[in-house]
């Protein structure tokens, strides 16, 4: 897979230019960047922190899209959702097939709120729809953070995350979030592994010198997560340095 982590070259130029990007208000809304959210569902509490801040700022840039779970249940419930909950109605937020999965993507809300605030999107799914529902949620979207802290070889569905994002995904708009909770020689291991399987046509057999972008602090820190918001904008002050 190339180098297993690599700089990012230009740092201070991208920044620059990733957050002119995002204030730029275009008529068409669709432009606004959209986040998707992907991680180890076990980190819990964890896992809720860095969502409440990072969102927090996002939202203000672009869309969320997410699948949903029981970590990030209280940060992302939204008043309709409660109320079919309440009426036992909720089984109706769940993607029951492709074809009802192709009409939930074609309608995320896209639009900034009147307080200006782009939504949050999160998918409910059955056992048998999270993995398409992912697959095509990673193809609608800007960036992808991955939150791999807590990851080991338990986390399978991860693995099958992280398997069709070298499949299908550009990796340079990809970042992984990990910790000395993450098992690396794991990870390594299994991106090893897994880049044997890349198809010829994936965006990443195309690259010279394709790497995985990690990023590793304490991402409930201040400092840490403005960094880790910078990194994201990468790949969007590169396309937007390109138009």
């Amino acid at each position: 897979l190339g180098p297993y982590q690599c700089p990012f070259v230009g740092y201070k130029a991208l920044k620059w230019i990733g957050f002119r990007y995002l204030r730029l208000r275009r008529t068409d809304t669709d432009t606004a960047p959209v986040l998707l959210v992907l991680r180890v569902f076990s980190l819990g509490a964890r896992s809720g922190k860095l969502f409440d801040a990072l969102t927090k700022w996002w939202r203000r840039a672009g869309s969320v899209v997410m699948i949903a779970g029981p970590d990030l249940i209280k940060s992302t419930i939204q008043p309709h959702e409660f109320l079919e909950f309440v009426g036992g109605g909720i089984s109706r937020e769940f993607v029951s097939d492709a074809t009802d999965l192709a009409k939930r993507v074609a309608a995320i809300d896209l639009k900034p709120d009147p307080d200006g605030r782009y939504r949050i999107n999160q998918f409910f799914c059955h056992p048998d729809t999270w993995q398409m529902t992912m697959q095509e949620l990673a193809w609608h979207s800007s960036v992808i953070m991955m939150d791999l802290r807590s990851f080991s070889a338990g986390n399978q569905g991860c693995v099958y995350e992280l398997d069709q994002i070298l499949k299908s995904v550009d990796l340079r708009r990809v970042v992984f979030v990990v910790d000395s909770t993450t098992d690396r020689a794991f990870l390594e291991q299994t991106l090893q592994r897994l880049w044997l399987g890349v198809f010829a046509d994936s965006p990443n057999a195309r690259v010279a010198d394709p790497c995985v972008q990690l990023f590793e602090g304490h991402v409930e820190d201040a400092g840490d997560l403005r960094k880790l918001i910078q990194h994201l904008l990468v790949p969007l002050a590169s396309q937007a340095a390109a138009e």
